[in-house]
């Protein structure tokens, strides 16, 4: 019993470790310039390439419905 709840301080320090980790990350990105310019330069990327992208192929939800044979 006493391994069980060393098994869930052990979970608990890994998601404050890895949230101070992200929240730094954060603070990095939107506290420098740098961090701001390279925010924006990858958005202007990403939407570069969705505007220049020929096809998005959109999943079509007709493949979940069990009543359509063909979509099987």
């Amino acid at each position: 019993m006493n391994d069980r709840y060393g098994h869930l301080l052990l979970l608990h320090r890994l998601y404050q470790v890895s949230g101070t980790i992200g929240a730094i990350v954060l603070l990095l990105l939107l506290g420098t310039a740098t961090g701001r310019s390279t925010l924006v330069r990858l958005y202007l990327q990403s939407d570069e390439a969705i505007t220049n992208a020929e096809h998005i192929h959109a999943f079509s939800m007709d493949r979940l419905d069990p009543t359509c044979p063909q979509c099987m």
